[in-house]
């Protein structure tokens, strides 16, 4: 018989099983769906800064503590390693932008030196590199923010005043795609961060607020030699290392950067082991998918055998009837994955939602894609048509004729991948229950302070504003019931004070605030000293048995300083609770210190609709210099939204392995009953 009435056959015989018709092609359709999904997301994770021409010249430098450095650090490796070619210094800034008649604020501007423009590739829309940021007025925009300032009139050469400054557009670019980079609405040149730090911040090698990058020259092989090299000179001579607050130097490539450990505010990152994770996840549930269609295949060859006997009494070959059982899981395949593709675009809102992507599964027909996801339909095919292929030609046609067939097909294995599915089913019901309590326990347990519905903000009371001010103005709005000022809180951040003591090393987060701020917190008191002064600082437990103070000790030395301490407080979370709690040392500020930030208690009531009101009279108090702002609640929420992520993949991988599982349930069970009717 032909290959063509064996198709034909085979498509009577699906009419007449349009169960098993069903469960197939369905099956197979949603795992590919999370596979086309996943895929398509790893492939766009892993095109991060692949097209920068110049990714394995450039670096980024870190060391332990992040990747902060004073400004003139560019300067002195520049001039000292002549294998650097350029240098790159970089701040993220909030800054106003307006044309006279409108005003806004612009919460993401990057300052940046103009070898920006040559060691990375931008993709302009208006404007020529070689003439972009060469004077400190000169400013380069999105494309965003191009149409929102002068509409569909082209931007360049236009004048736009930028934090009471007139700038003069040389350059609009789209969105820092396929960068590293978080959307920024503009570049600026460097030299404008003297309008926040003042002239001295370009010779001041105390100032570490600066992210920086190298650039080697072309044909120069940069080794980890070179990179020892540098360190060994910023231990002699940088006094983080000299001082030993910081131990190693790291230097990360472009294809690096976008994993890095310690990544600047204004940088987008992801996780390598995450990645991994979903790349073997997405494996998991294909297998799933093969294994059911092999099981399913197999529970129907007692009927698929006779007509398979017919064939070969007719002339048919044991090789025609294996190509032909093999064409036809290329077919079913192929048909599942069409139907997946659909449902892939159905539940690409979800996904992207889901992720923080923006991938299109219309806009991935690509000739690569293409090729990449037939050559995939075959292998997959081939691999599905194997099994059931070999089962139904191995026999002999009188085998049928006797009915023995029946009782060689009861094999061992299929009930050996049913097990081995609900295995993985219940391991990853196992992991979706534990990380859903893990993510409740983190983000709901008791961190040891008090965090309800406290609204952080920045302190930036205005050239004529102070402290009293603009508690005064805040406590004047409706829904507020208490202001109060720190530098950093134990939800936003803090301080590090590193000091010798006895011959050993010691490291504190110091918090400082001021007394309704410390009330505020209502931190939880294990012990006084019994010292009365408002100077004296209190030290959670930990900091307490690093430095190794007895019982009731009512000072201890910092530096030059001799310290009273007021007491030991509960140890509490500093950051999420996958780190250990570190030694921490809480003081009050005084009138004439600078406070970092303005806590402010609302109440339970619509408190987003309160923080609105807050802030527009705060800009109305400081002359609409920028501030930002956030609820202490969130900023404790958003430190597990990776985790929060991965919850949400594992549950509807969950509930997908439980759906493909039921389905391989039904094979099993259909396999017996065909055994039987038999």
């Amino acid at each position: 018989m032909s290959s063509f009435s064996q198709l034909k056959s085979f498509w009577n015989f699906l009419g007449r099983n349009k169960l098993f018709t069903a469960i197939n092609i369905f099956g197979f359709a949603v795992s590919l769906v999370f596979v086309i999904l996943m895929s398509l997301y790893i492939q766009d994770e892993k095109s991060v800064n692949a097209a920068q021409p110049n990714k394995n010249r450039i670096y980024y430098l870190s060391h332990d503590r992040g990747g902060h450095f004073p400004c003139p650090l560019a300067a002195e490796l520049k001039s000292r390693y002549p294998e650097i070619e350029a240098t790159l210094r970089m701040q993220r800034q909030y800054w106003t932008i307006s044309d006279g008649v409108r005003e806004s604020i612009l919460d993401h501007v990057l300052l940046a030196d103009s070898s920006f423009v040559t060691m990375f590739e931008l993709p302009w829309i208006e404007g020529d590199p070689a003439r972009a940021m060469r004077t400190r007025d000169d400013v380069l925009i999105s494309q965003e923010c191009a149409r929102k300032w002068f509409g569909s009139e082209p931007a360049l050469g236009k004048t736009i005043r930028i934090n009471d400054r007139d700038r003069i557009v040389t350059g609009v670019y789209r969105d820092l795609e396929d960068t590293h980079f978080k959307p920024a609405a503009a570049i600026l040149p460097f030299e404008n961060v003297v309008e926040n730090w003042g002239n001295d911040i370009l010779t001041n090698s105390g100032n570490c607020s600066f992210s920086l990058y190298v650039m080697i020259k072309p044909n120069v092989q940069f080794t980890q030699e070179n990179q020892d090299a540098i360190e060994s000179y910023l231990k002699e001579n940088f006094w983080l290392f000299k001082n030993g607050l910081v131990d190693t130097l790291t230097m990360e490539t472009l294809s690096e950067v976008y994993y890095a450990e310690r990544p600047m505010e204004w940088m987008r990152t992801n996780n390598k082991s995450f990645l991994m994770v979903l790349g073997i996840t997405a494996l998991v549930i294909l297998l799933f998918a093969v294994i059911n269609y092999i099981n399913l295949s197999v529970a129907q060859s007692g009927f698929r055998a006779q007509e398979a006997a017919t064939r070969r009494l007719l002339g048919s070959s044991k090789t025609s009837l294996f190509s032909g059982f093999v064409l036809e899981s290329l077919i079913i395949c192929f048909i599942s994955f069409c139907l997946g593709i659909v449902l892939a675009m159905a539940v690409e809102p979800w996904f992207g939602k889901v992720m923080w992507t923006d991938i299109s599964v219309a806009e991935s027909f690509t000739a690569p894609n293409i090729l990449l996801a037939l050559g995939g339909i075959v292998a997959i095919g081939v691999v599905s048509g194997l099994v059931p292929a070999y089962v139904l030609t191995r026999f002999k046609p009188i085998d049928v004729v006797r009915g023995t067939f029946r009782r060689q097909t009861k094999m061992v294995y299929s009930k050996a991948l049913i097990a081995f599915q609900y295995a993985i089913t219940i391991v990853l019901l196992g992991a979706t229950i534990t990380i859903g309590r893990q993510i409740d326990f983190m983000c709901n347990s008791d961190l040891g302070f008090k965090h309800d519905n406290i609204l952080v903000m920045d302190y930036s009371p205005g050239e004529n504003g102070s402290r009293d001010g603009l508690r005064n103005v805040l406590m004047a709005v409706p829904g507020v019931e208490r202001v109060g000022f720190a530098q950093g809180t134990p939800a936003t951040g803090s301080n590090n004070n590193t000091f010798e003591r006895n011959g050993k090393q010691h490291s504190f987060q110091v918090i400082g605030l001021d007394s309704t701020a410390y009330d505020m917190m209502g931190f939880q008191v294990v012990k006084r000293t019994g010292v009365d002064d408002r100077r004296a600082v209190w030290l959670n437990s930990v900091a307490w048995n690093d430095l190794e103070l007895t019982d009731n000790a009512p000072t201890f030395r910092l530096w030059d300083r001799e310290l009273k301490v007021a007491g030991i407080l509960e140890n509490y979370h500093i950051d999420n609770m996958e780190k250990p709690i570190g030694s921490v040392m809480v003081q009050f500020i005084s009138a004439d210190d600078w406070p970092w930030e303005v806590l402010i208690k609302v109440s339970g009531q619509n408190p987003y609709a309160v923080a609105d009101r807050i802030k527009e009279a705060y800009l109305e108090y400081n002359g609409r210099e920028p501030v930002e702002g956030t609820f202490m609640d969130d900023t404790i929420q958003q430190q597990y939204t990776a985790q929060k992520r991965m919850a949400d993949i594992i549950t509807a991988l969950s509930l997908l392995a439980i759906l493909i599982s039921a389905l391989g349930m039904l094979a099993m069970s259909t396999y017996f009953m065909r055994q039987r009717a038999q």
